[in-house]
Order: structure tokens, then C-alpha cells, then sequence
């Protein structure tokens, strides 16, 4: 699978036909889930606090939801900053986890209502 969205000539990399195949819902995982939400410099200006603070207060009971402890890394991060906010569930790393509805479905319950 190809995206509109790459130059002419250019193939997607792994990653890119990876997450375009690949719902976010698909990456939840079972009660007592980690979702750690990486807050380096880059996330944080993309709304990674937003973000942590989102999946805090919509987080089910069961699941653990932290900022990443990225001090043993090289670059202080998940290392995919242009895509962020971040955040890793178990193995997997999800990228442009903002708003709402997106944390929702990453934590895979219902988004909030407007009342």
C-alpha cells in the first residue's frame, strides 16, 4: 500500500504501512496495561502533558499511565519525535496520540461526552 501523502518516486517505509495498517484499538492491551507517554522536548511541544494528563483521567481501572522514565536512552526519548506526542504500550510505540478521542480509543474506552 502506497500514501498520497509521500513525494513521487518515494515507497513508505515499514513503519508508515505499519501504522496506516494498524489501528491504534488494535494496540490496546489487556487489564493492567503500562501506557508510558514520553514528555521530552519534541512531544512536549506537540502536547504530550495534554496528552498524559488525557489518558490519566479517561484511563480505565487497571491500567497505569506514566511518563516515560527515558533516562537510560540516547536522545532522552522514544527517538520518534517528528511523529509525537508518544506513547509506548508494552513493546509498541504510538505515535500523534492527541485529543481526546484518540486517547480514547487508545485506552479503548468510550471518548467523553459534551453535556
Amino acid at each position: 500500500a502506497t500514501s498520497a501523502a509521500l513525494p513521487a518516486g518515494r515507497a513508505p517505509s515499514a513503519s508508515t504501512v505499519l501504522r496506516a495498517a494498524a489501528p491504534r484499538a488494535a494496540l490496546r492491551m489487556d487489564e493492567g496495561a503500562l501506557y508510558e507517554v514520553c514528555t521530552g522536548r519534541h512531544c512536549s511541544r506537540r502536547g504530550s502533558k495534554r496528552t498524559l494528563a488525557t489518558l490519566q483521567a479517561l484511563a480505565p481501572e487497571g491500567a497505569t499511565v506514566v511518563e516515560a522514565d527515558n533516562s537510560n536512552t540516547e536522545h532522552g526519548c522514544f527517538d520518534e519525535c517528528t511523529m509525537g506526542p508518544n506513547v509506548r504500550v508494552g513493546r509498541k510505540i504510538v505515535n500523534g496520540v492527541k485529543g481526546e478521542a484518540a486517547c480514547a480509543e487508545l485506552l479503548g474506552v468510550e471518548p467523553p461526552t459534551a453535556e
